[in-house]
Protein backbone atom coordinates (compact mmCIF):
# COMPACT_ATOMS: atom_id res chain seq x y z
CA UNK A 1 0.00 0.00 0.00
CA UNK A 2 1.01 3.34 -1.00
CA UNK A 3 2.00 5.71 1.82
CA UNK A 4 1.09 9.32 1.64
CA UNK A 5 3.25 11.29 3.13
CA UNK A 6 3.85 15.33 4.32
CA UNK A 7 7.12 15.73 3.09
CA UNK A 8 9.76 18.76 3.43
CA UNK A 9 11.08 20.30 0.24
CA UNK A 10 13.91 18.32 -0.39
CA UNK A 11 17.40 18.80 1.29
CA UNK A 12 18.65 19.07 -2.64
CA UNK A 13 15.60 21.58 -4.14
CA UNK A 14 17.88 24.18 -5.71
CA UNK A 15 14.91 26.86 -4.77
CA UNK A 16 16.28 26.38 -0.69
CA UNK A 17 19.08 28.68 0.16
CA UNK A 18 21.64 26.97 2.22
CA UNK A 19 21.82 28.23 5.88
CA UNK A 20 25.10 29.42 5.28
CA UNK A 21 23.77 32.49 2.48
CA UNK A 22 20.58 32.20 4.59
CA UNK A 23 22.58 33.60 7.71
CA UNK A 24 24.67 35.75 5.18
CA UNK A 25 21.27 37.59 3.59
CA UNK A 26 19.97 37.89 7.58
CA UNK A 27 23.18 39.78 8.51
CA UNK A 28 23.32 41.67 5.73
CA UNK A 29 19.25 42.45 6.08
CA UNK A 30 20.40 43.91 10.06
CA UNK A 31 23.15 46.09 8.98
CA UNK A 32 20.96 47.77 6.18
CA UNK A 33 18.60 48.01 9.13
CA UNK A 34 15.82 50.41 8.88
CA UNK A 35 13.59 48.86 6.29
CA UNK A 36 12.71 45.52 7.80
CA UNK A 37 12.89 46.84 11.25
CA UNK A 38 8.75 47.09 11.52
CA UNK A 39 8.37 43.56 9.91
CA UNK A 40 11.26 42.37 12.92
CA UNK A 41 9.08 43.85 15.68
CA UNK A 42 5.95 42.70 14.90
CA UNK A 43 7.28 39.01 14.64
CA UNK A 44 9.10 39.16 17.99
CA UNK A 45 5.84 40.98 19.19
CA UNK A 46 3.56 37.90 18.07
CA UNK A 47 6.75 35.26 19.26
CA UNK A 48 6.41 36.60 22.54
CA UNK A 49 2.48 36.61 22.97
CA UNK A 50 2.79 32.86 21.62
CA UNK A 51 5.15 32.12 24.45
CA UNK A 52 3.84 34.11 26.87
CA UNK A 53 0.26 33.15 26.15
CA UNK A 54 0.26 30.01 27.64
CA UNK A 55 1.57 31.30 31.18
CA UNK A 56 -1.89 31.52 32.68
CA UNK A 57 -2.54 28.26 32.22
CA UNK A 58 0.70 26.92 33.07
CA UNK A 59 -0.14 28.04 37.07
CA UNK A 60 -3.25 26.31 36.82
CA UNK A 61 -1.23 22.93 36.48
CA UNK A 62 1.90 23.93 39.07
CA UNK A 63 0.70 22.22 41.66
CA UNK A 64 0.16 18.66 39.61
CA UNK A 65 2.65 15.93 40.89
CA UNK A 66 2.22 16.74 44.08
CA UNK A 67 2.28 13.44 46.16
CA UNK A 68 1.85 12.23 49.76
CA UNK A 69 3.95 8.72 51.23
CA UNK A 70 2.11 5.59 51.56
CA UNK A 71 3.60 4.36 54.80
CA UNK A 72 2.35 1.06 54.02
CA UNK A 73 4.73 -0.03 50.42
CA UNK A 74 6.36 3.63 50.08
CA UNK A 75 4.75 4.12 47.06
CA UNK A 76 2.82 7.26 46.34
CA UNK A 77 -0.68 8.30 46.51
CA UNK A 78 -0.79 11.54 43.95
CA UNK A 79 -3.12 14.12 42.77
CA UNK A 80 -1.90 13.43 39.49
CA UNK A 81 -4.58 11.22 37.58
CA UNK A 82 -2.21 8.98 34.65
CA UNK A 83 -3.03 9.31 31.18
CA UNK A 84 -2.31 6.96 28.52
CA UNK A 85 -1.70 7.53 25.20
CA UNK A 86 -3.17 4.64 22.30
CA UNK A 87 0.16 2.47 21.39
CA UNK A 88 0.58 2.99 17.52
CA UNK A 89 -0.89 0.61 14.58
CA UNK A 90 0.29 0.09 11.04
CA UNK A 91 -1.29 3.03 9.05
CA UNK A 92 -1.09 5.39 12.12
CA UNK A 93 1.18 9.19 11.12
CA UNK A 94 4.00 10.42 13.48
CA UNK A 95 4.51 14.15 13.69
CA UNK A 96 9.14 15.21 13.35
CA UNK A 97 9.52 17.94 15.21
CA UNK A 98 12.69 19.84 16.30
CA UNK A 99 12.31 21.24 19.81
CA UNK A 100 15.87 21.33 20.37
CA UNK A 101 18.79 21.50 18.38
CA UNK A 102 18.80 20.91 14.41
CA UNK A 103 20.27 17.96 12.43
CA UNK A 104 24.51 17.97 12.02
CA UNK A 105 23.43 16.32 9.10
CA UNK A 106 19.74 16.68 7.09
CA UNK A 107 19.87 14.01 4.92
CA UNK A 108 20.11 11.63 8.10
CA UNK A 109 15.88 11.87 8.58
CA UNK A 110 15.50 10.02 5.03
CA UNK A 111 16.61 6.90 6.91
CA UNK A 112 14.24 7.86 9.08
CA UNK A 113 11.32 7.78 6.96
CA UNK A 114 12.67 4.25 5.08
CA UNK A 115 12.28 2.81 8.37
CA UNK A 116 9.13 4.48 9.50
CA UNK A 117 7.84 2.77 6.65
CA UNK A 118 9.48 -0.38 6.89
CA UNK A 119 7.27 -0.27 10.17
CA UNK A 120 3.97 0.78 8.76
CA UNK A 121 4.20 4.57 9.88
CA UNK A 122 2.76 7.89 8.22
CA UNK A 123 4.80 10.94 8.87
CA UNK A 124 4.07 14.55 8.89
CA UNK A 125 7.43 17.00 9.25
CA UNK A 126 7.23 20.35 10.93
CA UNK A 127 7.52 23.48 8.70
CA UNK A 128 10.77 24.54 10.55
CA UNK A 129 12.34 21.02 11.26
CA UNK A 130 15.29 22.29 8.94
CA UNK A 131 15.18 26.00 10.53
CA UNK A 132 18.50 27.27 12.42
CA UNK A 133 19.21 30.11 15.02
CA UNK A 134 21.93 29.79 16.64
CA UNK A 135 22.57 26.00 18.14
CA UNK A 136 18.25 25.52 17.98
CA UNK A 137 16.60 24.30 15.42
CA UNK A 138 14.82 27.63 14.95
CA UNK A 139 13.59 30.41 17.11
CA UNK A 140 12.01 29.75 20.36
CA UNK A 141 8.67 30.59 18.26
CA UNK A 142 8.68 29.02 15.31
CA UNK A 143 9.85 25.28 17.55
CA UNK A 144 6.89 26.01 20.09
CA UNK A 145 4.51 26.19 16.95
CA UNK A 146 5.52 23.18 15.32
CA UNK A 147 5.52 21.18 18.55
CA UNK A 148 1.83 22.85 19.66
CA UNK A 149 0.37 22.02 16.10
CA UNK A 150 1.74 18.36 16.33
CA UNK A 151 -0.37 18.34 19.35
CA UNK A 152 -3.58 19.60 17.82
CA UNK A 153 -3.19 17.40 14.92
CA UNK A 154 -6.22 15.00 15.12
CA UNK A 155 -4.12 12.69 12.67
CA UNK A 156 -0.58 12.53 14.26
CA UNK A 157 -0.68 9.84 16.75
CA UNK A 158 2.79 10.53 17.92
CA UNK A 159 5.20 13.29 18.12
CA UNK A 160 8.60 12.10 17.00
CA UNK A 161 11.73 15.05 18.36
CA UNK A 162 14.24 14.85 15.90
CA UNK A 163 16.98 15.01 18.44
CA UNK A 164 18.32 16.40 21.65
CA UNK A 165 20.54 18.90 21.75
CA UNK A 166 19.73 22.39 23.36
CA UNK A 167 16.65 24.42 23.71
CA UNK A 168 13.61 22.21 24.75
CA UNK A 169 13.43 24.08 28.25
CA UNK A 170 13.02 27.02 26.56
CA UNK A 171 9.46 26.13 24.94
CA UNK A 172 8.10 24.91 28.51
CA UNK A 173 6.00 27.85 29.52
CA UNK A 174 4.56 28.29 25.95
CA UNK A 175 3.35 24.81 25.92
CA UNK A 176 -0.18 24.24 25.48
CA UNK A 177 -0.77 21.76 28.28
CA UNK A 178 -4.62 22.09 28.60
CA UNK A 179 -4.59 20.88 24.54
CA UNK A 180 -1.71 17.64 25.27
CA UNK A 181 -4.07 16.38 28.26
CA UNK A 182 -6.93 16.68 25.84
CA UNK A 183 -5.08 14.97 22.63
CA UNK A 184 -3.16 12.57 24.66
CA UNK A 185 -0.70 11.09 22.42
CA UNK A 186 2.86 9.53 22.55
CA UNK A 187 6.34 11.43 22.88
CA UNK A 188 9.36 9.39 23.03
CA UNK A 189 13.14 10.95 23.71
CA UNK A 190 16.01 11.88 25.43
CA UNK A 191 18.79 13.93 26.38
CA UNK A 192 17.71 17.68 26.32
CA UNK A 193 14.17 16.08 25.32
CA UNK A 194 14.00 15.04 28.82
CA UNK A 195 12.59 18.45 29.96
CA UNK A 196 9.91 18.07 27.54
CA UNK A 197 8.57 14.24 29.04
CA UNK A 198 9.23 15.42 33.01
CA UNK A 199 6.92 19.07 32.39
CA UNK A 200 4.36 17.26 30.08
CA UNK A 201 3.82 14.33 32.04
CA UNK A 202 3.74 16.13 35.35
CA UNK A 203 1.61 18.77 34.25
CA UNK A 204 -0.98 16.42 32.28
CA UNK A 205 -0.49 12.91 34.09
CA UNK A 206 0.01 11.43 29.61
CA UNK A 207 2.42 8.59 30.25
CA UNK A 208 5.96 10.10 28.45
CA UNK A 209 8.57 7.72 26.85
CA UNK A 210 12.53 7.83 27.63
CA UNK A 211 13.78 6.44 24.61
CA UNK A 212 15.09 7.04 21.06
CA UNK A 213 14.45 9.21 19.20
CA UNK A 214 13.54 10.32 14.91
CA UNK A 215 17.30 8.64 14.01
CA UNK A 216 18.04 6.08 17.39
CA UNK A 217 14.98 3.69 16.91
CA UNK A 218 16.65 1.96 15.02
CA UNK A 219 20.16 1.71 15.42
CA UNK A 220 20.39 -1.58 17.02
CA UNK A 221 18.55 -4.75 17.44
CA UNK A 222 18.26 -4.45 21.26
CA UNK A 223 17.20 -0.58 21.12
CA UNK A 224 14.50 -0.90 17.85
CA UNK A 225 12.63 -4.18 19.64
CA UNK A 226 12.37 -2.82 22.52
CA UNK A 227 11.23 0.61 21.39
CA UNK A 228 8.40 -1.27 19.29
CA UNK A 229 7.41 -3.03 22.56
CA UNK A 230 6.96 0.31 24.22
CA UNK A 231 4.65 2.44 22.01
CA UNK A 232 3.45 -0.44 19.68
CA UNK A 233 1.85 -2.55 21.99
CA UNK A 234 -0.92 -1.90 24.73
CA UNK A 235 0.95 -4.24 27.16
CA UNK A 236 3.12 -4.08 30.30
CA UNK A 237 6.94 -3.83 29.03
CA UNK A 238 7.73 -6.07 32.05
CA UNK A 239 10.88 -7.89 32.95
CA UNK A 240 13.58 -5.77 31.50
CA UNK A 241 15.98 -7.92 30.21
CA UNK A 242 19.85 -7.06 28.47
CA UNK A 243 20.93 -8.18 25.58
CA UNK A 244 21.75 -11.47 25.29
CA UNK A 245 25.08 -11.97 22.57
CA UNK A 246 26.54 -8.87 24.82
CA UNK A 247 30.03 -9.96 25.02
CA UNK A 248 31.03 -9.97 28.32
CA UNK A 249 34.94 -9.65 28.04
CA UNK A 250 34.73 -6.65 25.99
CA UNK A 251 31.34 -4.24 27.41
CA UNK A 252 29.81 -1.16 26.40
CA UNK A 253 29.39 0.92 29.27
CA UNK A 254 29.24 -0.08 33.18
CA UNK A 255 29.24 -3.41 34.67
CA UNK A 256 25.71 -4.81 33.71
CA UNK A 257 23.25 -4.10 36.76
CA UNK A 258 25.61 -3.43 39.56
CA UNK A 259 23.99 -3.07 42.94
CA UNK A 260 24.88 0.28 44.70
CA UNK A 261 22.74 -0.85 47.90
CA UNK A 262 20.50 -3.75 48.20
CA UNK A 263 16.49 -3.63 48.51
CA UNK A 264 13.57 -3.84 47.05
CA UNK A 265 10.67 -1.04 45.66
CA UNK A 266 7.81 -0.62 43.81
CA UNK A 267 6.66 3.03 42.61
CA UNK A 268 5.88 5.29 39.49
CA UNK A 269 8.90 5.88 37.28
CA UNK A 270 10.53 9.24 36.82
CA UNK A 271 13.64 10.31 35.50
CA UNK A 272 15.94 11.29 32.46
CA UNK A 273 19.40 13.12 31.92
CA UNK A 274 20.64 14.07 34.91
CA UNK A 275 21.65 17.43 33.40
CA UNK A 276 18.18 18.68 32.29
CA UNK A 277 16.85 17.17 35.32
CA UNK A 278 18.92 19.60 37.50
CA UNK A 279 18.45 22.36 34.74
CA UNK A 280 14.79 22.24 36.25
CA UNK A 281 15.46 22.62 39.95
CA UNK A 282 13.72 25.78 41.47
CA UNK A 283 11.41 26.16 38.25
CA UNK A 284 7.61 25.27 38.23
CA UNK A 285 8.78 22.19 36.60
CA UNK A 286 11.22 20.40 38.68
CA UNK A 287 10.66 16.92 39.15
CA UNK A 288 8.68 15.25 41.48
CA UNK A 289 10.69 11.68 43.39
CA UNK A 290 8.41 11.01 46.21
CA UNK A 291 7.45 7.62 46.22
CA UNK A 292 8.62 7.12 42.69
CA UNK A 293 11.66 5.07 40.91
CA UNK A 294 14.11 7.69 40.09
CA UNK A 295 16.16 6.90 36.76
CA UNK A 296 19.17 8.98 35.61
CA UNK A 297 21.19 8.87 33.28
CA UNK A 298 24.10 11.72 31.29
CA UNK A 299 26.73 12.00 28.71
CA UNK A 300 30.20 13.64 29.05
CA UNK A 301 29.97 14.81 32.34
CA UNK A 302 33.47 14.34 34.15
CA UNK A 303 32.76 12.25 38.10
CA UNK A 304 33.31 15.35 39.68
CA UNK A 305 30.18 16.94 37.61
CA UNK A 306 27.75 13.95 38.37
CA UNK A 307 28.21 14.71 41.94
CA UNK A 308 27.89 17.99 42.32
CA UNK A 309 24.65 17.37 40.36
CA UNK A 310 23.89 14.14 42.81
CA UNK A 311 24.37 16.56 45.59
CA UNK A 312 22.52 19.09 44.45
CA UNK A 313 19.25 16.47 43.92
CA UNK A 314 20.46 15.28 47.62
CA UNK A 315 20.40 18.84 49.03
CA UNK A 316 16.74 19.47 47.40
CA UNK A 317 15.56 16.17 49.14
CA UNK A 318 14.68 14.48 45.37
CA UNK A 319 17.34 11.24 46.21
CA UNK A 320 15.96 10.81 50.00
CA UNK A 321 12.16 10.99 48.75
CA UNK A 322 12.75 8.35 45.69
CA UNK A 323 11.31 4.94 46.65
CA UNK A 324 14.41 3.21 44.35
CA UNK A 325 17.17 4.44 42.38
CA UNK A 326 17.96 3.42 38.63
CA UNK A 327 21.18 4.90 36.99
CA UNK A 328 21.91 3.63 33.72
CA UNK A 329 24.45 4.13 31.20
CA UNK A 330 26.92 7.42 31.85
CA UNK A 331 28.23 7.58 28.16
CA UNK A 332 31.81 9.24 28.33
CA UNK A 333 31.54 10.36 32.00
CA UNK A 334 35.50 8.37 33.18
CA UNK A 335 38.20 11.00 34.07
CA UNK A 336 39.02 12.66 31.46
CA UNK A 337 36.50 10.64 28.93
CA UNK A 338 34.45 13.72 27.99
CA UNK A 339 37.12 16.01 26.26
CA UNK A 340 36.86 18.85 28.95
CA UNK A 341 38.82 19.64 32.22
CA UNK A 342 38.86 16.86 34.07
CA UNK A 343 41.23 17.20 38.05
CA UNK A 344 44.20 14.80 38.53
CA UNK A 345 42.88 13.60 41.59
CA UNK A 346 39.09 13.00 40.33
CA UNK A 347 37.06 9.91 41.75
CA UNK A 348 35.99 6.98 39.34
CA UNK A 349 32.45 7.56 38.65
CA UNK A 350 31.48 4.39 40.30
CA UNK A 351 33.20 5.26 43.55
CA UNK A 352 31.10 8.71 43.21
CA UNK A 353 27.82 7.24 42.65
CA UNK A 354 28.47 4.49 46.06
CA UNK A 355 29.30 7.49 47.79
CA UNK A 356 26.92 9.64 47.14
CA UNK A 357 23.75 7.15 47.19
CA UNK A 358 24.50 3.95 49.28
CA UNK A 359 23.18 5.30 52.24
CA UNK A 360 19.90 6.48 51.34
CA UNK A 361 18.13 4.00 52.71
CA UNK A 362 16.36 2.95 49.28
CA UNK A 363 17.64 0.16 46.92
CA UNK A 364 20.07 1.66 44.21
CA UNK A 365 21.29 -0.13 41.13
CA UNK A 366 23.83 0.37 38.06
CA UNK A 367 24.00 -0.36 34.71
CA UNK A 368 20.82 -0.77 32.97
CA UNK A 369 21.22 -0.35 29.33
CA UNK A 370 19.07 3.27 28.82
CA UNK A 371 20.91 6.37 28.34
CA UNK A 372 22.77 7.93 25.34
CA UNK A 373 24.45 5.00 23.80
CA UNK A 374 22.95 3.07 21.02
CA UNK A 375 21.74 0.02 22.55
CA UNK A 376 18.91 1.35 25.01
CA UNK A 377 15.53 0.15 26.23
CA UNK A 378 12.23 2.74 26.74
CA UNK A 379 11.30 3.68 29.75
CA UNK A 380 7.93 4.97 30.30
CA UNK A 381 7.52 7.88 33.08
CA UNK A 382 4.42 7.80 35.02
CA UNK A 383 3.96 4.15 34.74
CA UNK A 384 4.00 1.24 37.83
CA UNK A 385 7.69 -0.07 38.34
CA UNK A 386 9.40 -2.40 40.44
CA UNK A 387 12.81 -3.33 41.39
CA UNK A 388 14.54 -6.05 43.75
CA UNK A 389 18.37 -6.43 44.55
CA UNK A 390 19.55 -9.04 46.27
CA UNK A 391 22.26 -11.08 46.25
CA UNK A 392 20.46 -13.47 43.77
CA UNK A 393 20.34 -9.86 41.25
CA UNK A 394 18.68 -7.36 40.18
CA UNK A 395 15.19 -7.54 38.59
CA UNK A 396 13.87 -4.66 36.98
CA UNK A 397 10.17 -4.85 36.21
CA UNK A 398 7.26 -2.28 34.17
CA UNK A 399 4.26 -3.59 35.33
CA UNK A 400 1.63 -1.37 34.37
CA UNK A 401 1.05 -1.27 30.39
CA UNK A 402 2.16 2.14 29.19
CA UNK A 403 -0.53 2.85 26.15
CA UNK A 404 -3.91 1.69 25.90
Amino acid sequence: MELSQNLPPSVFNSERLPRRDMLSGIFTALMVGISGKADAAEAKSKGNKEISGARENDKSGRENGKSARNPENGSTSSELKIVKPKHLVKGDTVGIVAPASPLENETEIEYTYQWLKKIGLKYKVGKHVFDSYSDFAGSDANRLADFNSMWADPEVKAVMPMRGGNGAARLLAGIDYDMIAKNPKIIVGYSDITSLLVAIHQRTGLVTFHGPMMGGFFEGSYTYHNYLKAVMSNKPIGLVTDKEDKELWNPEGPPTRFIIAKGKARGRLTGGCMTLIRQLMGTPYEIDTEGKILFLEDLDAEPHEIDRMLYQLHLAGKLEKAAGIVIGECTNCAPGSSGRNNFPLNFSLDRILEQRLSGLGIPVIYGLRFGHSKEKFTIPLGVMASIDASDNGVRFKIEESATV
